[in-house]
């Protein structure tokens, strides 16, 4: 049944009347946005900010009132739960031994921002310089600086540089794990450089995480965004609605088909249903690669081959030690939980508060490199990650997850028929090319020597993963197809880019169509350094901006 939220009349799904609906399904909206994740949030404030256009925000899943989204350490709750998670499965990786893996995409107000790590990273300057330099204006970083510091509500680094009034609140944790300070010390001795904000004009070294939280509670971009707009007569929200197809009159996009519900009517849609929803969507009303579509009989609208292609993601391996020291993982069960639950309801402090890395660090797999091509985020536990969430070590330990930042390999996204219930078909090949393979293994030669450095030695009981006997390039490599996973930070799909390179051009309109564009991760073009939830804020900021001054 669909929820809808119409300016302050707010109407509960259960009390959804035929008139409610057929009066959203007979009307005309000049802005319709397709999926309400950090994309779809920011662009529903910033377009409804003028009254004179009508604004529908339509959402596949609920609203966000789970307490799994907004207590801090439930993300353990939330990733694997498919009232909050689209739990996409992938193909199996030949180049990892055949392992399948969870995707995991947030599913419902605030999309990923609700069930992500909360880590908030810019990326590098010098990424959106790279973007621009593929054909793309008005995406470097000079273009793309005031758009991060319009967003942000930080004190972490310099008035210049960081925003300190925006709708996103960042902050540190409020009960980081002493074995973040202490493995920082370590990574100092070990001669990284110590830096106090990554999201600054330099990005290399160690140091405290910086997250979107407030006071110990977790700070999507509906909280953000969403909320403070909701009150607008102009903007309509719809959860449990699924777009299943873009409607067309010619290569013109006028709406989109409601499942069960039929046809909404817009003056531009605009498609933010994520890295792994956007091309799905594309190919299902006609946009994509030619033959793929005939194999489906779909009928073909615009041919473009480089829908679903070009998608990456950032794979990581892990380093764990067992440690002297108690560690969060050990309080995720047990007769402690109520204890620390209390101290989060009565001061939003203690392990509930966290996020998982207590250090983030950017750091070079080999010293010859022009810049770091790594991430580290070190938390106080240990876990696997499986098809079916997450699983808990129960001993004392800390991981370190080292992630690849600019991967070569690719991968797919495809689709299983014309039926759109079906799950896109995902064919990550993470490790398909050697050099990412190479940058791994070196990635965890790096961080080893800091694990033995003193100021981290003394918390030590030795190393659980990989293990100490395995130190061979084969060894590792074979360590690294059998453990690594994808870090959730999905990208490509509708890349920006050039005429005959790209599925969106600069200003994200899809090549060859009126009255459509993409926003969100899936036109990044090449992959950033860091957690992309900040930038695909970033993006849709900018998005805004193109969208209104297009319609003057």
């Amino acid at each position: 049944m669909l929820d809808p939220i119409v300016g302050s009349n707010r109407i509960a799904a259960a009390n959804l009347d035929a008139g409610a609906a057929l009066q959203i399904l007979m009307g005309h909206f000049d802005y319709i946005i397709v999926g309400a994740g950090s994309a779809g949030c920011v662009l529903a404030n910033r377009l409804s900010e003028d009254s004179r256009k009508s604004v529908l925000l339509i959402e596949a899943g609920e609203r966000d009132w789970s307490p799994y989204i907004h207590v801090p350490a439930a993300i353990v709750k939330a990733i694997g739960n498919p009232k909050l998670d689209w739990m996409h499965l992938t193909e199996p990786d030949a180049s990892r031994d055949g392992r399948v893996d969870l995707w995991s995409a947030g599913k419902g107000l605030g999309g990923s921002s609700s069930i992500n790590g909360m880590l908030y990273v810019r990326g590098a300057p010098e990424d959106f310089d790279a973007w621009a330099a593929m054909g793309n204006p008005g995406w470097s970083y000079t273009d793309v600086a005031p758009l991060f510091r319009r967003m942000e509500s930080t004190t972490f680094g310099q008035d210049q540089v960081r925003g300190r009034d925006g709708p996103l609140v960042i902050e540190g944790l409020r009960s980081r794990h002493p074995l973040g300070s202490a493995f920082e010390a370590a990574a100092v001795e070990a001669g990284w450089i110590a830096n106090s904000d990554y999201n600054g004009r330099i990005q290399e070294g160690i140091g405290a995480p910086q997250v979107t939280q407030k006071r110990g509670r977790r700070f999507s971009v509906a909280r953000g965004y969403l909320n403070p707009a909701r009150q607008r007569q102009n903007l309509t929200v719809l959860t449990k609605a699924q777009v299943d197809r873009l409607m067309f009159e010619g290569r013109r996009c006028i709406g989109v088909d409601i499942r069960d519900r039929g046809m909404v009517r817009g003056t531009e849609i605009v498609l933010s249903a994520g890295a792994m929803g956007s091309p799905k969507l594309l190919m299902l009303s006609g946009i994509g690669p030619s033959a793929h579509l005939a194999e489906h009989g779909i009928k073909l609208v615009m041919a473009n081959p480089h829908v679903g292609g070009n998608v990456q993601e950032h794979p990581h391996v892990q380093i764990s030690h067992d440690v002297t020291v108690r560690t969060y993982n050990m309080d995720i069960n047990g007769p402690r939980v109520p204890m620390h639950l209390l101290n989060w309801l009565l001061f939003r402090r203690g392990p509930v508060t966290s996020a998982y890395p207590h250090v983030v660090g950017f750091f070079r797999s080999d010293p010859a490199l022009n810049a770091p091509d790594m991430q580290l985020m070190l938390g106080p536990f240990a876990f696997a990650l499986t098809p079916g969430g997450v699983v808990p070590y129960l001993k004392p330990a800390v991981t370190a997850v080292l992630a690849l930042s600019y991967p070569k390999s690719k991968g797919r996204i495809s689709l299983r028929g014309a039926d759109p219930e079906l799950p896109p078909r995902i064919e990550l090949s993470m490790l398909d090319h050697p050099d990412d393979v190479a940058a791994l293994i070196r990635a965890l030669r790096v961080v080893r020597k800091v694990f033995v450095q003193p100021a981290f030695a003394q918390y030590s009981l030795g190393e659980r993963l990989p293990g100490p006997t395995l130190t061979s390039d084969a060894e590792l490599e074979a360590y690294a197809r059998a453990t690594s996973w994808p870090t959730n930070h999905p990208m490509g799909g509708c890349r920006m880019g050039r005429a005959g390179e790209g599925v969106v051009d600069e200003r994200l309109r899809v090549r060859g169509v009126d009255g459509l564009r993409v926003v969100d991760a899936s036109v990044m073009p090449r992959h950033v350094s860091g957690n992309i939830n900040g930038v695909v804020v970033m993006i849709a900021e900018n998005a805004s901006d193109m969208i209104r001054q297009d319609a003057r």
